[in-house]
């Protein structure tokens, strides 16, 4: 008797922890372009022939991860000139928020050999909730033969003077890129950087 006790109570314990798990997955629908990404509507119950985002929230109540899916229901890229990756990743710490972009559960999103975009940004916060700088991130993959190596440190050189020029870490990310798709953001909010005066 006591064994079919305690089994009944794991049977009942984890489908009350499945039906948590799925209380903090929430839909929102997307419309993919070529170069762009828009929110359409958010919290979604119907995902049929639509775009969406499915956004896992942690037990605290954070958005911890982005999937992104097409139309057919396939895993797809969010069109932005950052990121590659059909999977954005969270990493809380207390003065910062690490984005971080798949294409897989554990493969790291883009390397700079081909895409030459981040794989990964870091948004370092104020005192007052405010983005106060970012730092970027990228892969490079060095299984090559000396001679591409020898273009791949040119090429970033030349990226490298670039930089700050482009405006990226000025105008382009003034906000967290995935949270304008989330609606678990930390503390509620979409943090922003603060326009220069």
């Amino acid at each position: 008797m006591r064994i079919v006790s305690f089994f009944l109570l794991v049977v009942i314990f984890l489908s009350c922890n499945k039906e948590e798990e799925e209380k903090r997955i929430k839909y929102h629908e997307i419309e993919i372009t070529a170069s762009s990404i828009n929110l359409l509507e958010k919290n979604i119950t119907n995902k049929d022939n639509r775009s969406y985002v499915k956004e896992f929230i942690d037990s605290i109540g954070r958005t911890k991860r982005l999937e992104f899916y097409n139309s057919r229901g396939q895993l797809d890229y969010p069109g932005s000139g950052y990121y590659g990756g059909p999977i954005i990743k969270y990493h809380y710490e207390p003065n910062s928020i690490t984005e971080t972009a798949y294409t897989s559960d554990i493969d790291l999103a883009n390397d700079f050999q081909t895409s030459e975009v981040p794989n990964q940004i870091i948004y370092y916060l104020n005192d007052k909730n405010e983005i106060d700088r970012t730092v970027f991130r990228y892969k490079i993959e060095f299984n090559m033969e000396k001679d591409q190596l020898d273009e791949i440190i040119n090429n970033l050189k030349l990226y490298k003077d670039l930089i700050p020029n482009s405006g990226l870490e000025t105008r382009e990310m003034d906000s967290i890129f995935g949270y304008q798709f989330a609606t678990a953001r930390l503390h509620g909010i979409n943090f922003i950087k603060p326009k220069s005066n």
